[in-house]
């Protein structure tokens, strides 16, 4: 059910956009424009080309995932015979009360698929997508539609299409506005030789006709070592750094190497024991100071929980603290 959760991760990221930004500490804001590269894919199936955000996603995984959940966070997917899915999700952020999460029916129909999801912003997304070989390699095209009530109860529509094609050694993918959609966004990656992967992505403003980001990416990645490299705007200049140490730990660096963004909280430090497959314990050091733990373990293959925390080791009594616990249940019936 990989796919499945990678679905329920980008409705997460839709839905978290939408809210107001809390306060940076305890932990970063959500996914937006200003760091749109911190997106966590499943990892690449036997045959696919990897994407943009690929690059550098051991060092990510390491330091990132799980760090920034809030004190509970809770996704559920039910898996039927005739491929449907039915899935909720949920999640305080970044206090208890501050709740939001939503319903989604997922339905495969051999190269087509549909799906509807209720937001507890109230809003409506609704997908319809087809895909196939195309360009003799793979192809989908989405057409992505969100509606419902806005903050003033008046009706609001979106709609965007989203085409991705992957045929090796390039993966490509575009996402077009069609009605009320600001931005126009897409990536090219192309993987040149063995291990080494090249790309680019952009940030289309098409309502006021100008471009707002643009980056260049550069990784290499083998059995043991992964190193990235990502330019934005020709101005900041980002790198990690992950590298395994026998068969169980792995340390891990990531920073933001000059630029505007350059922060002592973008510097971030880690290493991760895995006890066995699916159990593993991370722990991160930021350059502010702000040390996190983080212990995940799969109970069953249907079955996954996370431990977080985190303090202000400069200042552990009135310094900023986070903690909380992460359930995900992926079910067949």
């Amino acid at each position: 059910m990989g796919k499945a959760r990678e679905r329920l991760r980008n409705l997460f990221r839709r839905n978290k956009r939408r809210k107001t930004p809390p306060p940076e500490e305890p932990q970063p804001p959500p996914d937006n424009l200003e760091n749109f590269n911190e997106k966590l894919p499943m990892k690449a199936d036997e045959g696919e080309m990897k994407t943009y955000f690929h690059v550098g996603l051991l060092a990510k995984m390491c330091l990132i995932h799980g760090y920034n959940n809030g004190p509970w966070k809770l996704q559920t997917t039910s898996k039927t015979e005739g491929e449907l899915f039915l899935s909720t999700f949920g999640e305080g952020y970044p206090s208890l009360n501050d709740a939001y999460g939503g319903v989604e029916a997922y339905q495969e129909i051999e190269n087509f698929y549909t799906s509807l999801a209720w937001l507890t912003d109230s809003l409506l997304c609704a997908d319809i997508a087809a895909r196939g070989e195309a360009f003799e390699g793979k192809g989908q095209f989405v057409l992505k539609n969100t509606f419902g009530l806005n903050d003033d109860n008046k009706f609001e529509f979106q709609c965007k299409c989203k085409l991705d094609i992957d045929r090796n050694p390039i993966r490509m993918e575009l996402e077009v506005p069609i009605y009320k959609e600001p931005l126009l966004l897409g990536y090219l990656t192309v993987t040149p030789a063995e291990n080494f992967i090249l790309g680019c992505r952009g940030a289309y403003d098409w309502e006021n006709k100008k471009q707002i980001r643009h980056a260049l990416c550069a990784g290499y990645q083998n059995e043991t070592t992964e190193v990235s490299l990502k330019l934005e705007n020709f101005k900041e200049v980002r790198g990690s750094i992950f590298q395994k140490i026998g068969e169980q730990w792995a340390v891990a660096m990531k920073a933001n190497l000059c630029g505007e963004e350059v922060a002592a909280h973008k510097i971030m430090v880690g290493c991760q024991y895995e006890f066995e497959p699916g159990h593993m314990l991370k722990a991160r050091v930021r350059g502010d100071t702000y040390v996190g733990l983080v212990y995940q373990k799969k109970l069953r293959e249907d079955i996954e929980m996370m431990l977080h925390g985190g303090i202000e080791a400069r200042d552990p009594l009135n310094g900023n603290y986070s903690i909380g616990t992460s359930w995900y249940f992926n079910l067949s019936i």
